[in-house]
């Protein structure tokens, strides 16, 4: 695991991330690709066993709809859209780019969840950060951009429309 030694908003190092780890194997695979390294491939890899841990040596949060890549390990009740939302790209892009069916399976487990759970962060005019909790300016467009990503890399509906209102919503 890419691991934080620092404290930040009530953890306690080291702790993790989605979306750091999911960042990471995305980089990792591209390296790969544009180096003609498979090296980063392996290293890569050796990132996935996180995902399918719980918090707080994991990320892996279980709900009723599936698995939840946190954004904070330490803290397995804050349901965090954006760093899902980018775990789940880092996932798909080490899928593809780098072969990976290990990655693909965590991508297809985490997909099912956030197109089920979008909803639960639209308030109607503007995007949750977390259950019950409004995004700033800035957290909104980033989520709108996530969206956008996985909208390009599936072409899901979920996804896609709701970059769409995202944006309206701006």
């Amino acid at each position: 695991a890419w691991e934080y030694y620092f404290r930040f908003g009530g953890g306690v190092p080291p702790w993790t991330s989605a979306m750091s780890q999911g960042t990471a194997v995305q980089a990792l695979a591209r390296a790969a690709k544009r180096l003609h390294d498979r090296t980063y491939l392996s290293v890569a890899r050796r990132a996935l066993p996180i995902f399918s841990e719980s918090p707080p040596v994991g990320v892996r949060r279980r709900t009723r709809r599936g698995p939840w890549y946190l954004l904070y390990s330490y803290a397995p009740r804050e349901l965090v859209l954006n760093g899902f939302l980018q775990s789940l790209i880092g996932l798909y892009d080490f899928w593809k780019l780098g072969r990976n069916t290990h990655a693909g399976r965590l991508f297809r487990a985490g997909d099912r969840v956030a197109r089920l759970s979008l909803r639960r962060y639209d308030t109607g005019s503007w995007s949750l950060y977390e259950p019950g909790v409004r995004s700033d300016y800035s957290y909104h467009v980033l989520v709108r951009d996530f969206l956008r990503g996985l909208c390009r890399r599936t072409d899901a509906r979920p996804y896609c429309a709701m970059a769409e209102r995202f944006t309206s919503y701006l």
